[in-house]
């Protein structure tokens, strides 16, 4: 069971090892500072669940900057003013400054035991709501940086302005913007999503707002736009960069004044929620006149940067077991362990298509794979048909093995100690395996 972390910040150190054994008695974890420089140092170092701080904390001054500091940096730590006797004004005014609440000196042990008793169980309330929350997300990891993610999604559900989502092709952006629709109160009704990028450049506008009857040749019937089928509910925009200027202007206006005009109709409102992303740096599309600078501020009012793989790399396995569980169940097959080997080369990649490269890359792997555990060789088979097709399936295995051996010495330098460690193997069976395999060492 998660313990409440509570910091208590008071230059009285006898005051604070009090505090401390009280509540650490009490089934807490708690630790205390006497120190503006040692608060903020383990702040930013440490999660804690409340900060306890004293009214005159620092000495000789009041708290009311080290509040303000705290309040600015992490507002979602609920803050407990500890007032001394003939404070009790300055701490109902500390509530203004951001304090969650205050009690007095000397603190009465059931007084605080209560307090804390009470924030523990809201506490849980809201962590199990965000699990629920995350888990609705569908997406994976538990890195630092997603996390920061996976708050700003619940975060942007909760309102109906237009959100933005950036980040390099394969990150997941569309699985973003499908949570904020599902976590939002649209969620009765599917979401409309459109990719940019496939439109020619002569349809956008009749695809986007729709036609009437006769509008121009060839119109012999209207037409509904993607906005006004979106009614109620969301509209992902995908690729938002691709959308010529013309066409940016008019959603302009669709976004600030709520409404469209069908090519050849009138003007109606619609009620739709707006949700972008872009692969491309749309700030350097701005500077070079591609994009319309007021689009942009109106399109990221809230503002989601998915991190490529590569800037969160302790989800690679994470999402290696996932993507290996999900293709083994689907297909029906037995579920495969991947190597320690195959962990750490798994590591050391940078994966430029992300999370959709190493999803094709687990994928592949389990097709090739021979047995119950995933090796190195089977995340680097490329599985493509030679030219030769008359190639004996054990051909085909020396042939991988080869390539796969030279890669591996070649990034050690040739070095057979470092590469036999790497691989796990023994070091006089791999100079059999390279022996056989016909591989030259060059020698220095």
């Amino acid at each position: 069971m998660y313990k409440l972390r509570v910091l208590v910040a008071d230059d009285d150190l006898v005051f604070c090892k009090l505090t401390a054994d009280l509540i650490r008695n009490a089934g807490y974890e708690v630790k205390t500072v006497s120190s503006v420089e040692e608060t903020q140092r383990v702040l930013a170092n440490e999660a804690f669940d409340l900060m306890m701080q004293d009214m005159c904390f620092p000495a000789l001054q009041d708290g009311f900057g080290m509040l303000e500091e705290v309040h600015e940096k992490y507002p979602a730590m609920p803050v407990l003013m500890i007032s001394g006797s003939g404070h009790i004004p300055d701490a109902v005014n500390a509530i203004k400054y951001g304090a969650t609440d205050f009690i007095e000196k000397p603190i009465a042990k059931e007084h605080l035991l209560i307090r804390l008793s009470r924030l523990s169980e809201n506490l849980k309330i809201k962590r199990d709501m965000h699990d629920v929350q995350v888990s609705a997300i569908g997406m994976i990891g538990k890195s630092p940086s997603i996390q920061k993610v996976y708050d700003s999604i619940i975060q942007a559900a909760k309102f109906d302005t237009p959100v933005l989502i950036s980040g390099e092709t394969g990150v997941g952006k569309e699985l973003a913007a499908a949570a904020i629709h599902r976590l939002s109160e649209r969620s009765q009704k599917n979401m409309v999503t459109i990719n940019c990028a496939s439109i020619p450049r002569e349809l956008f506008e009749a695809e986007l707002f729709g036609y009437e009857k006769g509008a121009f040749t060839g119109a012999q019937l209207s037409r509904t736009g993607y906005f006004e089928f979106a009614g109620n509910s969301s509209i992902f925009l995908d690729e938002i960069g691709e959308l010529p200027l013309d066409v940016q202007a008019k959603l302009l206006r669709v976004i600030s004044e709520k409404e469209i005009q069908k090519l050849g109709g009138k003007v109606h409102k619609i009620n739709t929620r707006l949700i972008s992303a872009s692969n491309q740096n749309l700030d350097q599309m701005i500077q070079d006149g591609s994009f319309r600078s007021d689009l942009f501020y109106r399109i990221s009012t809230i503002a989601i940067n998915i991190p490529p793989l590569r800037e969160r790399k302790e989800d690679i396995i994470l999402l290696t077991e996932h993507f290996v569980n999900s293709f083994c169940n689907s297909n029906q097959i037995q579920p495969k362990l991947i190597t320690p080997s195959a962990a750490a080369w798994l590591l050391e990649q940078d994966f430029p298509g992300n999370v959709r490269e190493l999803k094709n890359r687990v994928e592949r792997a389990v097709v090739f794979c021979q047995n119950d555990e995933l090796s190195v060789v089977d995340f680097t088979t490329k599985g493509s048909v030679e030219e030769n097709n008359t190639q004996s399936f054990r051909d085909t295995v020396r042939a991988f093995e080869r390539q796969y051996l030279e890669s591996v010495l070649m990034m050690h330098d040739g070095n057979l100690s470092q590469t036999a460690h790497y691989l796990q193997m023994d070091k006089s069976n791999l100079s059999k395996k390279i022996s056989a395999l016909g591989i030259s060492l060059a020698r220095n």
